[in-house]
């Protein structure tokens, strides 16, 4: 990588422009330090705030809107300091601390730190039928409402758990496209006293969708898992297993959704530089601990790279996160008692099409290196993203540590060769 031949950078290096990423940006450049932002998508925002495409309106919420002004606004007050490149994908640092950047903004150059805010990957439970097309994850669908303002066509069923599933229902109904049902395998509608001591704010959002959800008519089972997905001659159908018995449903687009987890597969563990990992990159707590996560972290940072005490820690930060886990709580479930119960062919690494019989194949407890090498599972693009959890519960038992079969190593996901050699880009010499 020639980090001898780079002279050291005085930015600061921030991956991913959403709320945690330009939030420790805005506090870093208070400090006199100058930073570098950037970001796969077309444009800033992430997850939360995935801008619409060029002419499309914004579907977002009053609050969803102050909240990005305001932050926007600091950045703008920075911008002497503070640079924003999109389209432009991060693909790892190595230990001499050259950073590569590949895309519109290419680049290769050694940060004086980096900023890893790259935000949660959504979590997707293997089951009979997953990979089929038209089947996604919730979040997908959530991005192409906010990017296009329109909605899928056709019928759509949202299922697994978690409240990423009412606000994509809440939305689909806004935009005339109600969902044919959504199927949450926890009771949340069965803790109402613990709801009531999560944070105003959380309520005000829930009981706005949840009403313009009912209103539509839009059936919302609860206790209820998605044994199986099948095509038809008309699409999708939909077997779900309800404590009333089981039922189907007819789809055409389906999106899954069984939580958040941290998006960390590949990343640096650490380097010759300072590298701090902020919001839900480091702990997946949801956007407003994002906020305050990337204020408190860009704080810490700018102090420790300037020689400044300290700033106190968040109170925010710890007041999210036991909301955050009332609300796993409310959200409980069994699902993952079923996994042991799958069918022998069912995929449980897309990337590499392994399936639970390849799993088994390997016998009791292979470990990450059998699992990997043998089993071919977290080989593939996402480097176990997908796959990784659910595969190491399979094969673990009972009490023992779950082995790790992601990587950590740069590249944080494959990378064409022409990104290494192609001499054009920022920093690289022929």
């Amino acid at each position: 990588m020639r980090g001898d031949r780079l002279m050291r950078d005085s930015r600061v290096l921030v991956i991913g422009a959403g709320l945690a990423g330009l939030a420790a940006a805005v506090e870093i450049a208070g400090a006199g330090l100058p930073v570098l932002v950037v970001d796969q998508a077309q444009a800033p925002g992430g997850a939360v705030h995935r801008q619409p495409l060029p002419g499309v309106r914004s579907i977002a919420s009053g609050m969803q809107r102050r909240r990005w002004t305001r932050l926007m606004a600091q950045i703008n007050a920075q911008a002497e300091r503070i640079e924003i490149r999109c389209n432009t994908r991060f693909g790892g640092m190595d230990y001499t601390g050259d950073a590569l950047l590949t895309g519109d903004g290419r680049a290769l150059m050694q940060p004086r730190a980096l900023v890893l805010a790259t935000g949660a990957r959504e979590r997707v439970q293997p089951r009979p039928g997953w990979t089929l097309p038209c089947v996604t994850t919730a979040g997908a669908i959530q991005a192409e409402l906010k990017t296009t303002a329109h909605p899928p066509y056709g019928r759509v069923l949202l299922a697994g758990s978690g409240p990423l599933l009412l606000a994509v229902a809440a939305e689909l109904v806004r935009l005339g496209r109600a969902p044919v049902a959504v199927i949450e395998a926890g009771h949340p509608f069965s803790h109402p006293l613990s709801a009531l001591r999560l944070p105003a704010s959380y309520l005000i959002e829930a009981a706005g969708y949840l009403l313009r959800v009912k209103a539509a008519g839009v059936p919302v089972l609860t206790g209820a898992h998605v044994l199986a997905i099948t095509p038809s001659a008309d699409g999708l159908v939909v077997r779900v297993n309800t404590p009333r018995g089981d039922r189907s449903f007819g789809a055409d687009r389906i999106g899954l959704h069984d939580g958040i987890a941290p998006n960390d597969a590949g990343l640096p563990v650490d380097g010759p530089v300072p590298v701090l990992r902020l919001g839900d990159c480091r702990e997946a707590l949801g956007a407003r601990a994002a906020l305050a996560d990337g204020r408190a972290g860009g704080g810490r940072l700018a102090a420790q790279l300037l020689g400044r005490a300290a700033p106190d820690p968040s109170a925010d930060l710890d007041l999210q996160r036991q909301a955050q886990r009332r609300l796993g709580a409310i959200y409980a479930h069994d699902g993952l008692t079923r996994l042991s119960d799958l069918p022998s062919d069912t995929v449980l690494c897309r990337c590499e099409n392994r399936t639970l019989a390849d799993l088994r194949a390997l016998g009791s407890n292979p470990g990450a290196r059998g699992l990997r090498l043998d089993g071919r599972f977290g080989m593939g693009p996402c480097q176990g993203r997908f796959c990784a959890e659910w595969v190491g519960r399979l094969s673990t038992p009972a009490g023992l540590p779950l082995p790790h079969i992601g990587s950590n190593r740069w590249p944080s996901r494959p990378i064409p060769i022409s990104d290494l050699v192609d001499p054009s880009a920022e920093g690289l010499e022929p």
